[in-house]
């Protein structure tokens, strides 16, 4: 009997000591949803804020409508402005350039002439010293440069502040030919540009007449001739062309010794079985179907 009293007592403290966390737990719920409201607060505040403040701008913008118009005039008027000072500038510059000679042409300087004569690259040029630098028309007196025999290209620029340079690429010549003036040096483009020395350079004679940069029978010749390794171009003394108005063919004079090569078709095959074939005793050698050379004796 005892007993039950014992555990009446201990259900009791139970329930007492869980009424009492309850307790505890109720003011720390409460401070947690305050904190939840017054962050809540906080937010709505600021959205009321912004919301509030663009209204303030779209009420100004309302109450100025000229204002878009008075800034795209400012901003024209400070364009105006700009290409005014620059224009300004510029103008400035060039009388400064041009007037006050502390930028004239005082030398003239050539390079890259080895056979053209550099006097005659001066003449032609025509730029004078004294003049202000800027006032040189330098493209006029490439032209005029350009016009040379033996001059392949030609760049005329101003060297601040007192030169004009004049930079030549001379023509190479790479074979000869008749022409009415003589023999005449051939450039690799086919250009006869110019007469050879008393004693001319060991180049290949072209073996036919209308030399020139179009010409079919100039342009296969120097195509071979390209194609060829250098000790084997060394040794070629003629250049022949047959059936120029259908398919050119080249034939090469090698002293006592000729190569029927053909036309310029598969030019590099050919002279790869050619260089071997030159090894071995002949007069003739036919590479012209480089899959059956033949080797006449």
């Amino acid at each position: 009997m005892p007993a039950r009293p014992a555990a009446a007592e201990r259900a009791r403290r139970i329930r007492e000591e869980r009424a009492a966390q309850r307790g505890r737990l109720l003011p720390q719920q409460q401070r947690a949803e305050e904190k939840r409201a017054r962050r809540t607060a906080q937010r709505s505040a600021q959205v009321s804020a912004r919301q509030a403040r663009k209204a303030r701008k779209a009420a100004v913008r309302a109450a100025r409508p000229g204002d878009r118009r008075f800034r795209v005039r400012r901003r024209v008027a400070l364009t105006l402005l700009v290409l005014v000072l620059l224009a300004a500038l510029g103008v400035g510059s060039w009388l400064l350039l041009t007037r006050s000679g502390l930028a004239d042409v005082e030398t003239v300087e050539v390079t890259g002439t080895l056979t053209v004569s550099r006097d005659a690259v001066l003449d032609a040029a025509a730029v004078e010293t004294g003049g202000p630098l800027a006032e040189v028309d330098t493209k006029a007196a490439a032209e005029r440069v350009a016009q040379l025999p033996g001059v392949g290209s030609v760049q005329v620029s101003r060297g601040w502040p007192h030169t004009v340079e004049i930079a030549v690429v001379e023509r190479t010549a790479v074979a000869l030919a008749r022409t009415p003036q003589g023999i005449t040096l051939v450039d690799a483009t086919g250009v006869a540009y110019q007469k050879a020395p008393e004693v001319p350079p060991a180049l290949p004679m072209l073996g036919f007449g209308a030399v020139g940069p179009d010409d079919p029978s100039t342009r296969a010749a120097l195509t071979v001739l390209q194609a060829l390794p250098a000790d084997l171009r060394g040794q070629v003394t003629t250049i022949d062309v047959d059936n120029a108005a259908t398919e050119p063919t080249v034939r090469l004079g090698l002293g006592e010794r000729q190569v029927l090569f053909g036309s310029t078709d598969r030019a590099d095959r050919k002279v790869a079985v050619l260089v071997p074939l030159l090894t071995q005793e002949g007069s003739v050698y036919d590479v012209s179907s480089p899959e059956l050379p033949t080797v006449t004796r």
